[in-house]
């Protein structure tokens, strides 16, 4: 029978897709395959009889429960192999007790001997047989997510494989399209079998086809006689299967392979099984250790190479750290004081208040804070650090020599030429009343900065959410909130000391800045005694003062303005060497030891360390697996080994690669490697059926409808043909 022998040349390529389907495959990855979907009863399992030659069991309560593949295979020997394919889930036992099952007959099987087996089937995959039970916890379903494998072997058989799936849904068909003439549902073409009606229990499958040949003869379906009947259905299938093999396989091992690399990340990113205390300690052990590898390249800047660093860039802690602290140098450097100090002597001090004045206006570059941290997010730290940034304004426009003597008039004493050690004292801690809200919000932002860089990282290491969350909130949660509070004291005890202690300092920076000062001043008391100095071509030289105007510079100076500007250069001296040391050590002891570097860090909390002091409680709480995933990781498990059993078994080279032309005959091959030559007519014919339905057709289909939809890959794939009560429509 010519029309048979269409696809032997390719029965290899669908042996492989039925033994990637055996393995669960088709579950993870859509695989080429035809499948029979239809209300119950609706002759789903008579169509397919005709198509394989399997009778399937009639009895009771043996309608379709599960999932039932039939695959023909040309063979020898006549013989039928019933067998269970487990569903994805399955446990070791179960799936065991699945795969044990396995009933081989040679030769035909009665319908009693099937119905013996598909009960022996029914109970082995735990379905209830009794249609009167009704459902209760515990006790077995109605349908099962197993798969009954039925294989027909036989000389005369063809390689076709066919699921029929469970009648629990319903599809409407559009008969009425069919009838106007609408053909865009038509989308593989329309052909017509007949069945056997449902009294009919007696006819063999060799009677039953002649019955539907003579059918068949009579008009009007004499006009479409190559898409009447199952010999042409099962022609037209074969090719569809055939064609969209063809198509999508070269594609499946590719999809195999990238669906393995992502289940092999998943199991990695869980880390080994965590079922005793040994395992847990050394998965939290690990998980420690990276987070210290990662956090001191964060620190040193050593970013290239790491991963994490290209798809997060926020864990670039050092470089964002540094940003800050630029901000705060810049910031304290030009508004940190209360008030103006004085212009100095020769400098106009009206061009400085309007640089002020415009920079608070449009702040200059570099004095804003530039990081911004979610702290909504981290509701632990609103009561350790300052939640609203400080915005520092500007200095007041007053100089600040009017406010030194309101100090030294209230509290001069009986030396003479001199000043008291207060003044200097009182003096700083007003000027430096703006150091202290200023330092507390940039220690805060610091404090955020390292609090949502430690949580970041931890999220990346540890995609568990289970382990996460408690690992954050019962191991590091409340170790860090004490490490942020030290380095808050730290930050006020710091104010404290400079502020609130004796103005003091051995820098020569300092005594730099004060005699400059001196000379400065001296230099704008003489400028109005100086006299031009030409040479001998009466060009101006240069200027000089008299040694007699130099006696008698500071003869008008009163002593109390002498002593106060003596103590506004000491004072502006000594500021600006405080102003500097004091932005160095928040960052060296405040942000460097108590934040990023020092021992007891907040970044160091997290190691190796840590781990070996928790408790066998601890561990259980934090890295014990729960229920889900328990069943996460078996799952991946389970889908990993099917897809390598997949490679290995159904994609590796064969050791005989002409065995397959030695099957078949000359003619045989040039069938195969002419499909579409075979196809033609069937297309031809299709649109001649189309164009030529009638109203009585519609009768002659009846009432009852079923579905046999064919399922593959891509937009191409996706094609149905649909059963219509005693004539089936295929389309």
């Amino acid at each position: 029978m010519p029309a048979k022998e269409t696809g032997l040349g390719n029965q290899a390529m669908l042996t492989k897709i039925d033994k990637l389907r055996e393995l669960n495959v088709g579950s993870m990855i859509p695989l080429p395959q035809l499948v029979v979907v239809g209300d119950q009863s609706s002759g789903k399992s008579s169509v397919l009889e005709s198509l394989t030659g399997f009778s399937f069991p009639r009895a009771t309560g043996l309608g379709t429960r599960y999932a039932t593949q039939i695959t023909c295979c040309r063979d020898a020997i006549t013989s039928v192999v019933i067998s269970i394919i487990p569903r994805p889930d399955a446990n070791e036992e179960l799936k065991a007790k699945l795969l044990g099952f396995h009933r081989r007959r040679d030769g035909e099987l009665d319908n009693d001997e099937l119905v013996n087996i598909f009960h022996e089937a029914n109970q082995t995959m735990g379905i209830r047989m009794k249609s009167d039970d009704s459902y209760q916890s515990g006790l077995p379903g109605a349908f099962s997510q197993d798969i009954l494998k039925i294989e027909v072997n036989g000389p005369n058989q063809n390689h076709l494989t066919v699921i029929d799936v469970p009648g629990i849904f319903r599809v409407t068909t559009p008969v009425i399209d069919v009838v106007v003439g609408n053909k865009s549902y038509l989308k593989l073409g329309c052909y017509v079998v007949k069945n056997r009606s449902a009294d009919d229990s007696s006819s063999t499958l060799a009677e039953r086809a002649a019955a539907e040949k003579a059918f068949f003869m009579a008009p009007p379906w004499t006009a479409v006689g190559d898409r009447c009947g199952i010999s042409a259905l099962e022609e037209r299938l074969r090719h569809i299967l055939m064609k969209i093999s063809k198509q999508e396989f070269p594609h499946v091992k590719a999809e195999i392979e990238q669906r393995l690399r992502k289940c092999k990340a998943s199991l990695e990113s869980m880390g080994p099984t965590r079922a005793d205390h040994s395992s847990q300690r050394q998965y939290l052990g690990r998980l420690a250790t990276s987070f210290q590898t990662t956090t001191q390249a964060a620190l040193n800047g050593h970013y290239a190479g790491e991963k994490l660093f290209r798809l997060d860039p926020d864990l670039k802690l050092i470089t964002r750290m540094i940003k800050l602290h630029k901000v705060f140098a810049n910031v304290f450097r030009e508004r940190a004081h209360t008030e103006q100090f004085d212009a100095s002597p020769g400098e106009d001090s009206s061009s400085k208040d309007d640089d002020a004045a415009s920079e608070d206006e449009t702040p200059a570059a570099g004095t804003a804070v530039p990081l911004k941290v979610p702290l909504a997010k981290y509701p632990e730290l609103h009561d350790i650090i300052v939640d609203k940034a400080y915005q520092c304004p500007r200095p007041g426009s007053k100089p600040i020599m009017h406010r030194i003597t309101e100090v030294f008039d209230s509290s001069r004493g009986p030396d003479l030429g001199t000043f008291g050690g207060t003044v200097l004292s009182t003096v700083f801690e007003e000027q430096s009343e703006k150091w202290e809200p200023l330092t507390l919000s940039h220690v805060s932002s610091a404090i955020a900065l390292v609090h949502d860089f430690i949580f970041r990282l931890i999220c990346h290491l540890c995609p568990e959410k289970q382990v996460r969350d408690q690992l954050w909130d019962n191991l590091l949660v409340d170790q860090l909130r004490g490490l942020y509070r030290n380095a808050m004291n730290h930050a006020h005890f710091l104010l404290s000391i400079e502020r609130g202690g004796r103005p003091s300092t051995f820098n020569h920076y300092f005594n730099d800045i004060l005699q400059k000062k001196r000379g400065e001043r001296l230099a704008v008391s003489l400028a109005e005694k100086a006299i031009d100095l030409r040479d001998y071509n009466f060009k101006a030289s240069g200027r000089y003062v008299s040694v007699e105007n130099l006696r008698s510079s500071a003869v008008n100076k009163d002593n109390e303005q002498q002593v106060c500007e003596d103590i506004l250069d000491i004072f502006e001296s000594y500021y600006k060497v405080a102003q500097r040391r004091f932005v160095d050590i928040v960052y060296q002891q405040v942000i460097s030891h108590f934040l990023l570097d020092g021992a007891e860090s907040p970044v160091k909390a997290f190691g190796p360390d840590m781990i070996m002091r928790l408790s066998d409680e601890q561990l259980d709480l934090i890295a014990g697996e729960d229920e889900e995933s328990k069943h996460q990781r078996m799952t991946l498990q389970r889908e990993s080994a099917s897809l390598e059993a997949a490679l290995k078994g159904a994609f590796k080279p064969s050791s005989r690669p002409k065995a397959a032309k030695a099957t078949h005959s000359k003619r045989q091959v040039s069938k195969v490697s002419k499909p579409k030559k075979s196809t033609a007519h069937l297309d031809k014919a299709h649109k001649k059926f189309s164009a030529g339905l009638t109203a009585k057709t519609e009768a002659l289909l009846g009432e009852r409808a079923g579905h046999l939809e064919l399922i593959g890959k891509g937009k191409k794939a996706d094609k149905k043909f649909t059963v219509k009560g005693g004539s089936k429509k295929f389309g």
